[in-house]
């Protein structure tokens, strides 16, 4: 991870509440599916200027690729939501992307206990 400054820290976590929140309202508009999953939003990346922001989720019980497919598709809106709750000079465009940070942590665990 890069470093970020204290200012697009602050916006990062804030962006990533309001997103939390929303995608909790939001689940079954987002998902289109019958079948449930549990969303989670890991960390948001803000670009330094603001402008754009990689989101980055994990969720329980269904394909992460397809959730986020359907996050992408509906980034508009949630930029839209953002921008409505956090006080920005711009309001930044988001990218979700699946967070693989704890199947590489699975990975390494799994190594560690195979080399004991």
């Amino acid at each position: 991870m890069k470093h970020l400054n204290n200012r697009t820290r602050r916006v990062g976590e804030n962006i990533r509440a309001v997103l939390a929140k929303q995608i909790m309202l939001r689940e079954n508009f987002i998902l289109e599916l019958g079948e449930k999953a549990i969303i989670t939003v890991t960390e948001v990346q803000p670009s330094s200027d603001l402008r754009h922001a990689k989101v980055f989720i994990s969720c329980i019980g269904d394909e992460p690729e397809k959730i986020v497919k359907s996050l992408n598709e509906n980034a508009s809106l949630f930029s839209k939501l953002v921008a409505q709750q956090i006080k920005t000079k711009y309001s930044p465009k988001l990218l979700f992307y699946k967070d693989c940070s704890f199947d590489q942590a699975k990975k390494i665990d799994e190594i560690i206990k195979h080399n004991k």
